[in-house]
């Protein structure tokens, strides 16, 4: 070896590696392993007044590596006060090791001895089988418990099963675990992406169900995937970008796993394409979902959790009432919404979607609003506006929205029962989940 670079350093190289950030060239001078930093750092706050502090794991690894977004402000105190030198500097790369050496070559051949041996511990680390088949269990759970509970008391569970499920990912190194806490991340993030909807946050609810999608693209699952990308169709054409929807919808398609998989993304491409009055391919797409119902069923991720997975055909016809009212065509919108209550009330009560029936029964309201029968309308909403107000979801109101629009129009405003309907529908609406939860019920989300 010659110039500067001594003759220890290929061999330091060779057994612990070099240090990714001027941190982790810190923490390897000092000869603190990353379990020592994660017990000693609440200590460091408490002593500098800062108060009770943690740092995860995970996150302490994102510093280590480099690249990481600059951490909360109090993090940032308490590492420039230990370790004296401003964030930016520790969280960026290395100094030269050819020129400042912190350690004689003895003492880094001995480092990088150890933290190999460290680094083969934690490679080793594993979860108790048990723990996967709770989370698991959980995670299912939670996919039925979607269909019958309102969206603010299933919100919480949903962010600490979560949360639970990263943590477990900071504590295992197997590839086949890691893989499967992956797939109930994405469960977990799409479940986490309805109920944020529900409440009224779309952008919030788009992201999730990206996330959904990015773990679905690590672990290559075609079906999780599949299921993500539908739930953000629903999002981005509920959002008012009906056309930003269908090609969502049609991209996925392309990938998609034959049966219910492919049902919903032809079902959410059809009421997407209705916005657009996209007549005759609307029709095309509810009969390709009405067709890959026939293979529906075996699929081990959607089919085999069920619950808001699943896509069986109430829902399919919930869909088909949907895009029909959408493209202002009664009596087609009163079939297909007649058909998808009866369906609903077949299923036992466990397996009810209860927002589902309820925005069967708006479809059914609004199809007869636009043949002229403003009795049946009210009749149709009698039970959906006695819902309690954390029933009533985002998706419901605007449903009741787009038949408030229909109340308004010049045919009917002569008429007592749309100005009584037109009322009851703006009492309800006043009361709906978006306009009664406050942001900070969706904090954990963000």
């Amino acid at each position: 070896m010659s110039g500067l670079v001594p003759d220890w350093l290929p061999l330091v190289m060779a057994v612990g590696g070099a240090p990714r950030t001027r941190l982790e060239q810190k923490l390897w001078a000092a000869r603190l392993s990353q379990r020592d930093v994660l017990r000693r750092f609440p200590e460091e706050a408490e002593r500098q007044g800062e108060g009770e502090m943690h740092v995860s794991e995970r996150q302490l690894k994102r510093w280590l590596a480099g690249g990481a977004p600059t951490p909360r402000a109090v993090a940032c105190r308490v590492l420039e006060t230990w370790f004296g030198e401003p964030v930016e500097r520790l969280l960026g790369p290395p100094d030269d090791l050819t020129t400042t050496p912190d350690l004689d070559g003895g003492d880094l051949v001995t480092e990088a001895g150890r933290r190999s041996v460290e680094h083969a511990i934690d490679a080793a680390s594993a979860l108790d089988p048990s723990v996967m088949e709770h989370l698991h269990a959980a995670a299912r759970t939670a996919a039925h418990a979607y269909l019958t509970t309102p969206p603010l008391e299933l919100l919480t569970e949903l962010v600490v099963l979560r949360d639970t499920v990263y943590a477990q990912l900071d504590r295992t190194h197997k590839p086949h675990q890691q893989a499967e806490l992956y797939l109930l991340a994405g469960q977990v993030c799409g479940l986490l992406s309805s109920v944020s909807f529900d409440l009224g946050h779309p952008l919030v609810a788009e992201e999730l169900a990206r996330a959904a999608h990015t773990y679905g693209s690590v672990i290559d699952h075609p079906s999780l995937c599949a299921w993500a990308r539908a739930l953000q169709t629903t999002v981005t054409f509920w959002s008012g970008q009906p056309r930003r929807a269908v090609a969502i919808a049609e991209a996925a398609l392309t990938v998609a796993p034959a049966g219910t998989a492919r049902v919903r993304l032809h079902s959410t491409r059809a009421r997407a394409l209705a916005l657009i009055g996209a007549r005759d391919e609307v029709g095309t797409e509810l009969a390709a979902a009405v067709d890959q119902l026939d293979h529906a069923g075996s699929d081990e991720f959607l089919d085999g959790t069920g619950g808001e997975l699943a896509f069986d055909r109430s829902r399919q016809a919930l869909c088909a009432s949907s895009a029909f009212v959408a493209l202002a065509d009664g009596p087609r919108a009163e079939t297909a919404a007649t058909e998808a209550l009866a369906l609903f009330t077949e299923l036992p009560d466990a397996r009810r979607w209860n927002s589902g029936a309820a925005s069967a029964a708006i479809d059914l309201a609004t199809a007869r609003a636009l043949r002229g029968n403003l009795a049946g309308t009210e009749s149709a909403l009698d039970n959906v506006l006695a819902l309690p107000p954390k029933e009533r979801t985002e998706a419901l109101a605007l449903r009741l929205h787009g038949l408030g629009r229909i109340l308004g129009a010049p045919r009917y405003r002569s008429a007592a029962e749309a100005t009584r309907l037109a009322e009851r529908i703006e009492g309800f609406t006043a009361a709906s989940l978006s306009r009664t939860t406050a942001r900070p019920a969706i904090a954990p989300l963000i």
